[in-house]
């Protein structure tokens, strides 16, 4: 990289990332003038045989986490309620704003498969057809519409050298499904592959995203934003990750994070932008 290199990159995983948080991102983007990487799940959200059932001792561990903002939390009773009894899905129910997003210069990126829950809860369980066919479908859904996607990423960050060799048949440039470290190619079976796995560079503990932690923990706003700046003086690539329902949803504090990044001179690009970068740097053989 011959230039510091910002990437705020958002998991659509529910609706209410739609119609709450994608509004205001764009507003401040536009503010900004700057792109965003959206990894949009096509399909639906919650699913109530796995939130009651074997899953529910799951269910209620979320629920008392006290480093990060359950669903619940962030969607309210009401509408968690609503959205899982109707399992109606996320990205192909809103088609026209994501449309929108693209034309305006944002990356839009596929979110595992069709079923959200499943993959985050049972992934290491699934088949190796059955997490080939969902990757497939939702990857057909998503060429209908939006045109290839250059880069993925997994629900929970739940990945393995399945989805890793998927990837690489599909043609994707990139995935996401990696915290800490630098990006580095693929691999699958002891072999290089052909894309890359671009890693977000600063978040909490396990996998919650850097802002949500310090919002669970109330940490106070001068303490975050001074974390986050000691991170950007160590770096020339940083990448920050969140949801929509809640980072995005807090307007405020994005506008403060984004125009932190601005003051020490990153360049706000897309996870494409850093992928092409990367393989125009080490051409595949």
């Amino acid at each position: 990289m011959t230039e510091r290199l910002f990437v705020f990159r958002w998991d659509v995983d529910h609706r209410v990332c739609m119609t709450d948080g994608m509004p205001r991102i764009r507003a401040v983007c536009r503010d900004f003038g700057v792109p965003n990487t959206f990894f949009v799940n096509l399909g639906r959200s919650t699913n109530l045989r796995e939130w009651l059932g074997k899953g529910v001792t799951r269910s209620k561990a979320k629920l008392a986490d006290r480093e990060a903002v359950h669903l619940i939390k962030k969607t309210g009773w009401p509408r968690f309620i609503l959205e899982t009894a109707l399992a109606r899905p996320v990205g192909l129910s809103f088609l026209p704003e994501l449309h929108a997003f693209q034309a305006e210069g944002h990356e839009l990126g596929l979110h595992g498969g069709m079923d959200h829950v499943i993959w985050s809860r049972r992934f290491h369980d699934l088949p190796d057809a059955e997490l080939v066919a969902d990757v497939e479908e939702s990857y057909a859904h998503f060429v209908r519409h939006f045109g290839r996607p250059a880069g993925f990423s997994s629900p929970g960050f739940y990945s393995d050298e399945r989805v890793m060799a998927l990837l690489d048949r599909l043609g994707f440039t990139y995935n996401g499904d990696g915290i800490g470290g630098e990006p580095h190619r693929a691999s699958a079976g002891g072999r290089e592959l052909r894309h890359w796995t671009i890693p977000v560079t600063l978040s909490g503990p396990r996998t919650i995203p850097f802002l949500e932690y310090h919002g669970a923990r109330d940490t106070p706003e001068a303490e975050m934003l001074g974390e986050l700046r000691q991170h950007l003086e160590s770096r020339d690539l940083v990448v920050l990750y969140g949801h929509p329902c809640y980072e995005g949803v807090r307007e405020g504090i994005l506008r403060k994070v984004f125009a932190t990044a601005l003051e020490h001179g990153f360049r706000f690009v897309t996870m494409q932008t850093v992928a092409e970068r990367l393989r125009s740097a080490a051409p595949v053989r």
